[in-house]
């Protein structure tokens, strides 16, 4: 018991050195070769660390030899910028002045629910709060904001749309009329299975992105529809 003790403890040490020297964004911003060489170091580490008949050096050699293919990787991506765009990707804009970008979503093989879990991670609810974002080749989501689309009367967004589909259970848990939503799209002439996003929040403001054209948002008011 001692003996496996010991190994565990000196693999800690190597472990918690190798991932030092790797720098701080190994920790919490990695990039996708950065993610690959942290889980190879985590499951290196547990074979020597538990098993006593393979031999301690083995895996304290193995660690050191991915730190080395680490700092070679990171020494050629500063000498070479498509090596780099190669390994790690490039920044891809999802959001412009044109709106929600369809084709660079689909590249990335995400949908607008992941987009908007995104947008609501980083602080923003609707659409219109945002002019520009940008997937970084971390994963993580950079806006720049609308300005003057900020509201001093906070309010949540219910995506009863998205991608063309229907979500039911949103529909269920707000008490939301499926069929007068469906007329009141269908009053624009447009085709529920052809908007990118669909959201309506507490206050009656209705948003429609259709696949084709800017959003636009609608006011709804005692049965009445306003386009704003």
């Amino acid at each position: 018991m001692l003996t496996v003790i010991i190994r565990a403890f000196i693999i800690f040490v190597i472990l918690l050195v190798v991932i030092r020297l790797m720098g701080k964004r190994q920790i919490g911003e990695m990039e996708p070769f950065e993610l690959t060489i942290t889980l190879v170091i985590a499951d290196l580490a547990c074979i020597p660390m538990s098993d006593k008949s393979i031999p301690l050096t083995y895996g304290i050699t193995s660690i050191l030899c991915l730190y080395v293919i680490h700092q070679i990787i990171v020494l050629l991506s500063r000498k070479s910028k498509k090596f780099q765009n190669v390994l790690s990707g490039k920044p891809v804009i999802v959001i412009d002045k044109k709106g929600i970008r369809l084709d660079a979503l689909r590249k990335m093989n995400m949908h607008t629910n992941d987009l908007l879990q995104a947008m609501r991670a980083a602080g923003y609810f609707s659409i219109e709060q945002v002019a520009y974002a940008i997937f970084e080749t971390n994963g993580q989501l950079s806006v720049i904001p609308n300005e003057g689309k900020e509201t001093a009367e906070p309010s949540l967004p219910v995506p009863f749309i998205v991608d063309g589909q229907w979500s039911e259970e949103d529909l269920t848990y707000y008490n939301l009329d499926r069929k007068k939503l469906e007329s009141m799209i269908e009053s624009f002439d447009l085709k529920t299975d052809k908007l990118i996003l669909a959201t309506i929040d507490d206050k009656g403001k209705m948003l429609l992105y259709p696949e084709q054209g800017e959003y636009f948002t609608l006011r709804v008011e005692r049965n009445e529809v306003c386009r704003d």
